[in-house]
């Protein structure tokens, strides 16, 4: 079986869809990924195919704010539920689409494999002839912004003639649904394709990195706090880092803070020797060590999870404040909105990680809720099946939304 993977320039929408895709190629099938040139060598380093299409992502924003400048205007979650579907059926989607649909007619997979906010994926696949899967980044996103793709992407179906449903391709033959039931959405069960399949204990990208040699030199008395921003808004969150550093700085913990490539750790400023300031440090090989995290609230918040970790989630932008609530209501997580982060509210919160013993409960709960998820075999079962069968997997019992 061939399969095309197709997601958006990041981490946070390659990653969800890695464990699948080797476990994929260990069953003996042919896998490869299309997403925008300038993500394509991460994609080749994880051993896969990389096919170029469409934008990246600094090209796709700037796009979208000058075709709905309105948007602008916009924060938080209004901006996530309005502008985030906007740009990415009506923007991402037709530019990556004129790369992908001779893609797909040239190479001939037998299923398309895209990650939820990848639109173009499912017109592609219906313009072949081919059946998708959605492949989920987390928590289900609200039933009216697939609804708005779905409106904002008929004229690139029309376009190509096709119909891919109301929501945008989603929800048509199988959604890969990721989350735990403590932090996922009600409407789930209103999704009558979504079967789970968890990939929050399975870390396929650590392969050949190491952790710091001072990782395993901390003190054992102290509780480590990781924090990081993730891998989009870091370049833009400096003045978070400065609190967050600022918080931490008199407090006895080890607290190792990763800011990114788009950051210089010396901008920072001395730190004491139980503050550590990098770049970049394998999470994956790093969480096992640690007591608490300090996260933006994007999809790292599973793997977290899957370590029992309670964490102060800072969300920025895109889907992080949706699943910073979701967290919340679940007792796994403190919040601070953009407009309340300093360092005397980040030093409270962190305090309460530590000491709250509800919260570690709480994390601990969503653990093993993870562990007893099916793995990535599950999935690949899944998508045999509709490579077979060619037609919706329906959950018995199970509504569309």
């Amino acid at each position: 079986m061939r399969v095309l993977c197709t997601c958006l320039p990041g981490h946070g929408h390659f990653n969800p869809m890695l464990a699948l895709a080797q476990g994929l190629s260990r069953a003996g099938h042919e896998v490869a990924v299309a997403t925008p040139a300038d993500f394509c060598p991460h994609i080749e380093e994880t051993g896969f195919a990389a096919f170029p299409t469409g934008l990246a992502l600094a090209e796709q924003i700037e796009e979208a704010r000058r075709r709905y400048p309105a948007q602008d205007a916009l924060v938080a979650m209004e901006r996530f539920e309005q502008f985030v579907p906007r740009m990415l059926a009506g923007v991402a989607a037709p530019a990556r689409a004129e790369d992908l649909v001779p893609l797909v007619e040239r190479w001939k997979p037998d299923i398309l494999l895209h990650d939820e906010t990848e639109f173009a994926g499912p017109v592609a696949a219906a313009t072949a002839g081919i059946p998708w899967a959605d492949q989920s980044v987390g928590i289900l996103r609200p039933p009216a912004m697939a609804r708005l793709a779905g409106e904002t992407l008929v004229p690139l179906c029309e376009q190509y003639g096709v119909d891919v449903g109301p929501f945008g391709g989603l929800y048509r033959y199988l959604y890969i649904d990721v989350a735990p039931p403590s932090l996922q959405a009600a409407e789930i069960a209103g999704v009558a394709v979504a079967h789970q399949v968890q990939n929050a204990t399975f870390e396929p990208g650590a392969e050949g990195q190491a952790l710091p040699e001072w990782v395993h030199e901390m003190p054992p008395e102290r509780p480590v706090v990781y924090v990081s921003l993730g891998t989009v808004f870091n370049a833009r969150a400096r003045s978070v880092f400065a609190a967050v550093l600022d918080a931490l700085r008199t407090e006895p913990v080890t607290a190792i803070v990763t800011v990114g490539p788009d950051n210089d750790p010396e901008q920072f400023g001395p730190q004491p020797d139980h503050v550590h300031v990098e770049r970049f440090i394998p999470q994956s090989l790093l969480l096992p060590s640690c007591d608490a995290v300090v996260n933006q609230g994007g999809t790292a918040i599973l793997p977290i999870l899957g370590h029992g970790l309670p964490m102060l989630l800072l969300p920025q932008g895109a889907n992080q404040f949706h699943n910073a609530e979701a967290c919340v209501t679940a007792g796994v997580a403190r919040r601070l909105l953009p407009g309340e982060v300093d360092a005397d509210a980040v030093r409270r919160h962190v305090r309460a990680l530590l000491d709250d013993p509800a919260l570690g409960e709480a994390a601990r709960r969503v653990q093993r809720e993870l562990a007893e998820m099916p793995g990535p075999e599950r999935g690949v079962a899944l998508l045999e099946r509709l490579a077979a069968e060619r037609r919706p997997l329906t959950r018995a019992g199970a509504e569309r939304p």
